[in-house]
């Protein structure tokens, strides 16, 4: 008997530890949140302004280009931390996701609903790509095979999308669920196959001939896909192996950045296409590291992203300007510590926050609807509104405009968190 409540004393004395454990992990995912919400909406809502130049430096602060961005170091504006920043967000959180995922559906299914998800946002990525394409066709452009291909694989997706709405419906959700999910996610992830493919044909093109033809499916989404699989198996490496291998994959892309041309031929395409992605991937391992860090000893962690902030301003002088566009060197260094520097701001600024009010947790929730509802809005509102009221807006049109879109953007954020429904991929 006395074996017996010793026993369950122990139990009881478990669950408390594991209880406090999950608070501490709470919390800290809640600042997480935050980050994540502020880089979407950075994301999202700068990309807005910047079709209103009478707006000054709000215009400014979505230009990459160094005469009309805000630079902020050598070769760097405001707007190149973005993405970087978002995807220290994903560094954050990559591995206790997974290890959630392992534990509830073992480790085979966990590391096929990854490598689905990187895929799956590459694809996202195409078919938003392929929208743009559609739009421009209305002026001009002629769809080629590809485009076709892409559009085809796209109808299929939407079809699974629709059947994920769909099985919400309780009478449904056992017939539809299973079928919707798998459509969905193998019809983007083959988008993001042929994406990987066409944009390796883009690069290895334009070595042969500087102007040659390119299909253009590169932007952000692709960028964090394609590093997300570069980083994956890495994901339950310990501290030292993930430094280790970000470090070798981070000099090999730097000593190809850096060999004849590749600099310009890697600046091409956005973001350096999808041999950029292996210096995305690699600023990704960084992340982990800081995070495997961070959650041991916030202090070292701060002083890591320190670290990597100055070494990388320091390398400017040998490995060259902190540029965006090519993923270069510098910029991979930089950007890891910026992005960690930007996100213990947010994690100090946690210990103070005691309001409900809590607008950047409701955009970092649904970072992928939000994506999806700014791209719609955006490709609505500059097809349809006429010249005056974008380029030529005066300033309390463009005003109007941009607060109106903040209040609309964010209620459906707001009205998605609370509605606790989201398309996670």
């Amino acid at each position: 008997m006395q074996e017996e409540v010793v026993s369950v004393e122990n139990k009881t004395l478990q669950n408390q530890k594991q209880t406090e454990g999950a608070l501490k992990t709470t919390n800290r995912i809640k600042s997480i949140d935050r980050f994540r919400g502020f880089c979407v909406f950075a994301m999202l809502i700068f990309q807005f302004l910047k079709n209103f130049p009478s707006l000054g430096i709000l215009s400014r602060l979505a230009e990459h280009s160094l005469e009309k961005g805000i630079v902020i170091l050598p070769g760097m504006t405001l707007a190149d931390i973005i993405a970087p920043a978002f995807i220290f967000a994903i560094g954050l959180t990559f591995a206790l996701s997974f290890s959630k995922w392992q534990k509830l559906h073992g480790t085979k299914m966990a590391i096929i609903h990854y490598l689905e998800r990187a895929l799956s946002i590459i694809g996202l990525g195409t078919f938003l790509d392929l929208c743009n394409k559609v739009l421009d066709s209305f002026d001009g452009y002629v769809l080629n095979a590809f485009d076709w291909t892409v559009f085809a694989f796209s109808i299929v997706a939407i079809i699974g999308l629709v059947l994920r709405f769909l099985s919400l419906i309780p009478a449904w959700k056992n017939k539809l669920s299973m079928p919707a999910e798998q459509v969905f996610y193998v019809a983007l992830s083959c988008l993001g196959i042929m994406n990987i493919i066409i944009t390796t044909m883009d690069f290895i093109n334009i070595q042969n001939n500087f102007n040659a033809f390119r299909y253009n499916y590169w932007v952000t989404l692709q960028g964090i896909g394609f590093a997300i699989l570069v980083a994956f198996p890495f994901v339950k490496a310990k501290p030292w192996v993930k430094f280790l291998g970000a470090s070798l994959i981070f000099i090999g892309f730097a000593v190809f950045h850096q060999i004849g041309n590749n600099r310009e031929w890697l600046d091409v395409i956005v973001h350096g296409g999808v041999v950029g992605g292996f210096g995305w991937g690699a600023m990704l391992i960084f992340d982990m590291f800081v995070a495997d860090i961070y959650f041991k000893n916030k202090a070292y962690a701060f002083a890591t992203s320190a670290f990597f902030c100055a070494i990388g301003v320091f390398l400017v002088q040998w490995l060259g300007t902190i540029n965006l566009g090519s993923c270069s060197p510098t910029f991979i260094l930089v950007s890891v510590g910026l992005s960690g520097l930007i996100f213990f701001v947010f994690d100090l600024l946690d210990r103070f926050h005691k309001s409900k009010f809590d607008p950047l947790v409701w955009w970092g929730k649904n970072p992928i609807i939000m994506f999806l509802v700014e791209f719609f809005v955006i490709g609505v509102y500059t097809t349809v509104m006429p010249e005056s009221a974008l380029g030529g807006a005066s300033l309390w049109l463009a005003l109007i405009q941009g607060v109106l879109a903040v209040v609309v953007l964010t209620l459906i954020a707001w009205g998605l968190s609370k509605s606790k429904k989201s398309l996670s991929l």
